[in-house]
């Protein structure tokens, strides 16, 4: 399950970096420092992700060696048409899970979605791109390798794992090429060189394959999507509304789910109970219809942290409305506070058009307004909107790398900034061995944002401080430092 919103596994690579002189004498004054860093999605900032993106892909499509440049010379006198249907064998993984495959006698690349190394299969070309064409698989001729039971039910339709039936150890080796690949290719460091064992560290597996996200979000539609093999015939009666994950590639339909493997069971438990009951038309809940613009329920976000007493699970539910219209919610607040794990339930209302989840207010309806999570020997009180490493375990391991990578000794000789730092976790917990005085952490804060806020000593809590005012009303983002 090569799933890019989750951390499940770990390529580290060291460079030796050396303090500028100018370090220790750094001051700001200037709201404006990071202006340059905001979290605002602007045009460029959009066209150069997608050119980003571009070169990832072309990585796997471009050749870089001399003796493959017949093949090369062969690939750009050859161009398959758009509906041309062609049997390829899938070579390799490439950016998002796309196969990388190479029509016979040309080597020009093709990329479709849903093939797995070593499989052969007909496809049909949807898009051409330049130097190499996209396509989509009609048909399996042979299997791939390392094939493994996909344990989900959803799997071959939900965008989450959609390489679930590949052995995880295979995707490690994937993603691990995946990196190797960009590291030379767009870091332009030479896989030959001796020094590259140094540069390029061995990939770090996590220890848990499921249960391991402390977050999912599921969307409300007015009508479920089904996959071709999987269309109800007619006269089948079925529930129209859905609750779910988006099909791959679509913003307005909905696989309905009512089991995740991602999350934890607790959270499975109250996504069960919450389909068992929200179609009921006695409750009067409507899905949130993208297009017209109406309803009301637009997505159940679940996250799952542990009580930092016991150490047992703790559930926040956050249901993200079109409106505040608690009465409606109450029927549903009451059935799932009964599951024990449940310590909080909010309720976000978004009232733009947009399918964001985070909304302009925010209500508790049920316990807290947060969830603890410990990570590092620190912890972190977690609201509905604050941003957390989806996967505390690996997190973990994460940071340990960091940290002995760091070279911190804990004399307080060094000095620790935290640039676009977020939450902060990572400068958090290099705090405890750099210097408390001269650790610096720098974010991008926006009007009406949380902000984290941590004790200088033992136990080292971190918390979240509600509505820290900005220099003026209006101000789009300023430059704090601690």
């Amino acid at each position: 399950m090569m799933r890019s919103h989750s951390l499940r596994h770990l390529t580290a690579t060291t460079t030796t970096i050396s303090s500028p002189s100018w370090l220790p004498k750094f001051r700001s004054s200037s709201g404006s420092a990071l202006a340059s860093l905001s979290f605002a999605q602007n045009p460029q900032e959009n066209q150069q992700q997608q050119q980003k993106q571009q070169t990832q892909q072309k990585i796997y499509c471009d050749s870089s060696n001399d003796d493959k440049k017949s093949d090369s010379n062969r690939a750009s006198s050859y161009f398959p048409k758009r509906g041309q249907e062609l049997e390829l064998v899938c070579e390799s993984l490439a950016y998002k899970g796309k196969g990388v495959c190479k029509v016979a006698d040309t080597g020009f690349v093709v990329l479709c979605d849903r093939v797995l190394p070593g499989e052969k299969f007909i496809g049909r070309v949807t898009r051409k791109k330049g130097s190499y064409a996209e396509m989509t698989k009609l048909k399996t001729l042979s299997p791939h390798w390392d094939s493994v039971d996909a344990p989900c039910e959803y799997a071959s339709y939900c965008g989450g794992c959609k390489t679930q039936n590949l052995s995880y150890e295979a995707q490690l080796r994937a993603k691990e090429g995946q990196v190797r690949d960009l590291v030379v290719h767009v870091g332009k460091f030479s896989d030959k060189d001796p020094e590259f064992a140094g540069i390029m560290k061995p990939i770090v597996p996590c220890d848990i394959q499921f249960h391991y996200r402390n977050k999912m979000e599921f969307s409300f539609g007015p009508k479920r999507w089904f996959p071709k093999e999987s269309l109800p015939k007619r006269g089948d009666h079925i529930e129209n509304y859905a609750l779910g994950l988006h099909a791959p590639g679509f913003f307005d339909k909905v696989l309905n789910i009512d089991k995740c493997l991602l999350q934890s069971e607790p959270a499975n438990l109250v996504l069960a109970a919450v389909q068992d009951y929200w179609r009921d038309p006695q409750l009067g809940l409507s899905p949130y219809d993208v297009h017209s613009h109406s309803g009301f329920l637009k997505h159940l976000m679940l996250r799952t942290g542990s009580d930092v007493k016991t150490g047992l699970p703790e559930l926040m539910v956050n249901f993200v409305t079109s409106s505040y219209k608690p009465e409606l919610l109450r029927p549903l607040v009451e059935k799932i506070s009964s599951v024990p794990e449940v310590v909080s339930i909010m309720n976000n209302v978004n009232t733009s058009v947009g399918n964001t989840s985070v909304g302009e207010e925010e209500y508790t309806l049920y316990g807290k307004s947060n969830i603890t999570e410990t990570l590092r020997g620190l912890t972190f009180q977690i609201s509905a909107n604050s941003f957390f490493q989806t996967n505390t375990h690996q997190a973990e391991v994460l940071y340990k790398l960091i940290e002995d990578c760091a070279g911190l000794r804990g004399d307080g000789s060094k000095i620790v900034l935290d640039l676009f730092c977020g939450t902060g976790t990572i400068g958090l917990t290099l705090a405890r061995w750099g210097s408390q005085q001269n650790w610096w952490r720098f974010w991008q804060c926006f009007s009406k944002a949380r902000h984290c806020h941590f004790r200088s000593k033992p136990p080292w809590y971190a918390h979240e401080i509600d509505q820290v005012p900005t220099k003026a009303e209006g101000t789009t983002h300023c430059l704090c430092i601690v």
